[in-house]
């Protein structure tokens, strides 16, 4: 199956609980940030207001069709009833707030994130399965004893478009070993690197999305742990220290 094809089906089959909590964890911070509106329109491009605007548009038609006909039929409206149409607007996200919150809770996964006892190896691969499956551009992998097993189960089926990069220490050189073979065969380009100054174990999806985790992947589910998505803010601050890590950390050598 292409990666075409199968981001096609992806979206036929819709968001499973992990994007979910992702879009619910978005919708709060943007409703709970939200600038201060004035009674008058503020389309300006470079404006709070605008960009807003324009961040809640992207995230309520992500979650469906019908969200995305109601966001643009209010917004076509600002300039003539600015104060109602923001009104609709945030009424908008709180709607689809619920509405998330709804099928979370019929699914059994209400919290974000969740916590997994040990011998919950199953539950853990599909939920981080479905993380890394979640990115459109970018994954960054943080974690000092990532090692070549896991990066058999979790990202050689990962779309072949992405840039990846792994930044590990430990077992740097068998993980190398089957990037080495992946790339043989699949033309992906994969960067690995090794580090002493890892702290966390933590997944960086696109520009602002990240997933804690308790402990190392290839040990998911063996041991009790738990995988987190961070607040935007703290994903952000914890992917500058991150890259700038990296850009100071060792490549890996190919094998003999």
């Amino acid at each position: 199956m292409t990666d075409q094809l199968q981001r096609m089906m992806k979206k036929l089959e819709g968001d499973g609980p992990i994007e979910k909590h992702i879009l619910l964890l978005k919708l709060t911070e943007a409703l709970e940030n939200a600038p201060d509106f004035g009674d008058k329109p503020i389309m300006d491009a470079a404006s709070p207001q605008r960009q807003w605007l324009s961040k809640v548009g992207a995230l309520l038609s992500r979650l469906s069709i019908e969200r995305k006909v109601q966001f643009k039929s209010s917004f076509t409206t600002l300039i003539q009833y600015w104060e109602p149409a923001i009104v609709q607007i945030q009424g908008q996200v709180l709607d689809a707030m619920e509405e998330i919150k709804l099928e979370l809770e019929l699914e059994d996964r209400s919290d974000i994130g969740s916590a997994y006892a040990p011998g919950d190896v199953y539950r853990f691969f599909a939920d981080l399965k479905e993380v890394i499956a979640s990115a459109e551009s970018e994954i960054m992998i943080i974690d000092p004893y990532f090692n070549g097993e896991a990066f058999d189960a979790y990202l050689a089926s990962a779309n072949t478009e992405l840039s990846i990069q792994i930044l590990a220490d430990r077992y740097s050189k068998d993980i190398n070993t089957y990037i080495q073979k992946h790339s043989s065969q699949f033309q992906t380009h994969i960067e690995l690197r090794r580090s002493k100054e890892l702290h966390d174990r933590i997944i960086f999806i696109d520009h602002d999305v990240a997933w804690i985790m308790g402990g190392s992947i290839k040990d998911a589910g063996k041991k009790a742990t738990y995988l987190i998505p961070l607040q935007t803010p703290i994903a952000l601050a914890k992917k500058q220290i991150y890259q700038e890590i990296w850009s100071n950390s060792k490549e890996v050598e190919c094998s003999a």
